[in-house]
């Protein structure tokens, strides 16, 4: 195992004005393409209006996303639920970016309303039912 810095962030966010649910199949793609190539993984939901994603790997690959996901233009209003180091083992070793469309079910609200490591609890329960893609 390496003794590289990890870290992982898990954040909601909305949808920017001016941006429709079009973009999110590239942001998916891109994610998928970028995340694989620099050992990141994690899951990203949307509902129509909002993201909720968790993400985790190598500080020095992760921390510089994370700025860039904050300055995306394709959102606004990112808030943190979570952002540390990881200490423990990944959450989703296999999935570079796991996707779920969860139309208007409620996870994103619960997710949103719970502390932040509850919410991170309630998503790992959640991924175990949603079409994850």
């Amino acid at each position: 195992m390496s003794n590289e810095a990890r870290s992982l962030f898990f954040y909601h966010s909305t949808l920017a004005d001016g941006h429709d649910a079009s973009c999110v199949g590239a942001i998916v793609r891109t994610a998928r393409a970028f995340n694989a190539s620099h050992g990141i993984t994690g899951v990203l939901l949307f509902d129509g209006e909002r993201f909720c994603q968790y993400i985790e790997g190598p500080s020095p690959a992760l921390d510089p996303l994370v700025d860039r996901i904050c300055e995306d233009p394709r959102h606004q209003n990112v808030t943190a639920l979570l952002q540390e180091p990881l200490t423990a083992a990944r959450r989703y070793p296999d999935w570079s970016m796991a996707f779920s469309d969860v139309g208007k079910d409620s996870i994103i609200d619960r997710l949103i309303a719970a502390e932040s490591l509850r919410a991170l609890e309630l998503l790992q329960q959640a991924h175990l039912t949603l079409d994850v893609g």
